[in-house]
């Protein structure tokens, strides 16, 4: 099953759960109503996994991700390929396999001794020798070890803008939750461990994510009855058979197939559905402040998705923006917004950390006509500021104050 750009645009009937303190939360919308998601990873291309994990997987109809590094692909070539033929995907998983030198048998090839260029130059000639052992590229990397820097105290660099530049989506290992599909960095996704456990212990992490609506990314290594940093054989036979039963609702899928659904399905999403979030400033340094990424908080301050836009209904309800300005100085704002003529002349107030505006919401038309105007100046810190909107008096809970779709601010410096 890989659901289609067109399957995606007819299926945005979303569920709102209303916060009386933090706008909207949305339920993230699954194919096929599907409750969660779940993908099973294996690292290292053990040697289990094609003798006896991978004919288990195809018995019971489950395609898996296993991050693969060349060496280890040669030594069963053609248990590999046969993997690849049976709908499995290969991705990523370096091509020596370094970790911290804090583990002793990777001093040789310790993380700290790294550079970005290095490892940029070794994740390609992974995916090279992959695509000529395999036949195909992969878009998917899972962090040796979990770790995702290179070199150490002030040199250190995180490895995440890496990984993103290059893949789909990178896992990491030894977490403690599931993927939240609307708002993890798919660079860093969650992977959570499935070795040497039962299925009663795994199943509690699907009920978390069948519960939330989330993504449950398991990683394990080996695929046998026992041992070490083994996936059991059992557990994978009552993971399958529950999974499989449609009752359940559960989406299993590689990992880069689910990762290109919810990339789409989030840019599909984009403009309607509020998730606050940090805002950078574009390339032209202009920071938009918008009702998707602002955060409602009152007793009803309300996102309302056709509109885009957020409508206040009390006096005490305000919208608080997290911003990364390029640098100090001062903003023009610049506010979209629509008001009833009856409803408008209240008072507002944005405001910074250094500095605010006030002015009376003009009017607009109409509550379905929205207008564009500069309402003044704001001084802005370089990096991190908190902006609020307001209404400048408290006008109890009849009436309201405007529809606010976005604010832009301009650097005049």
């Amino acid at each position: 099953m890989k659901p289609s750009i067109i399957f995606l645009s007819c299926f945005f009937l979303l569920v709102y759960v209303i916060n009386p303190s933090f706008g909207q939360e949305v339920k993230f919308p699954w194919p096929e109503g599907k409750k969660m998601a779940l993908s099973l990873s294996f690292d290292d291309a053990r040697a289990s996994n094609p003798t006896h994990g991978i004919p288990l997987l195809n018995e019971v109809g489950i395609r898996a991700t296993f991050f693969v590094i060349p060496q280890s692909v040669r030594n069963n070539l053609k248990g590999w390929q046969q993997a690849v033929e049976s709908g499995h995907e290969m991705a990523n998983h370096s091509i020596i396999h370094p970790c911290s030198g804090n583990f002793v048998w990777s001093r040789n090839k310790a993380l700290e001794n790294y550079t970005l260029d290095k490892m940029r130059e070794e994740l390609l000639q992974a995916n090279f020798e992959i695509e000529n052992l395999l036949g195909v590229t992969p878009t998917v990397y899972a962090y040796p070890c979990g770790q995702m820097y290179v070199g150490s105290g002030q040199h250190a660099q995180s490895l995440i803008p890496l990984i993103s530049e290059l893949f789909v989506a990178g896992r990491g290992w030894l977490a403690e939750a599931p993927v939240d599909p609307l708002y993890a960095d798919m660079a860093q996704l969650t992977g959570i461990e499935m070795d040497n456990k039962t299925f009663e212990q795994i199943k509690a992490y699907i009920d978390q994510a069948s519960q939330s609506g989330q993504w449950l990314v398991l990683a394990g290594h080996e695929t046998n009855d026992s041992g070490r940093q083994t996936t059991y054989l059992e557990t994978l036979r009552q993971l399958a058979a529950y999974v499989n039963d449609p009752e359940n609702g559960i989406w299993v899928a590689p990992i880069g197939e689910i990762a290109d659904y919810v990339q789409a399905t989030r840019m599909a999403m984009a403009d309607t559905v509020n998730m606050p979030q940090l805002v950078r400033p574009t390339k032209d340094g202009k920071l938009h402040l918008t009702a998707e990424n602002g955060r409602g908080v009152g007793p009803r301050i309300e996102y309302m998705p056709d509109w885009r836009a957020f409508g206040w209904f009390t006096g005490k309800d305000r919208v608080e923006w997290e911003v990364d300005a390029p640098q100090i100085g001062t903003y023009q704002a610049v506010m979209e917004w629509s008001v009833s003529d009856k409803e408008s002349g209240k008072g507002f107030v944005f405001e910074s950390s250094k500095d605010s505006i006030r002015g009376q919401v003009e009017r607009s038309g109409s509550w379905e006509t929205f207008k564009t105007l500069s309402i003044g100046k704001l001084m802005l810190n370089g990096g991190y500021n908190k902006l609020v909107f307001r209404p400048e008096d408290d006008f109890g809970a009849e009436g309201a104050l405007l529809d606010l779709k976005q604010v832009t601010l301009i650097p005049v410096y």
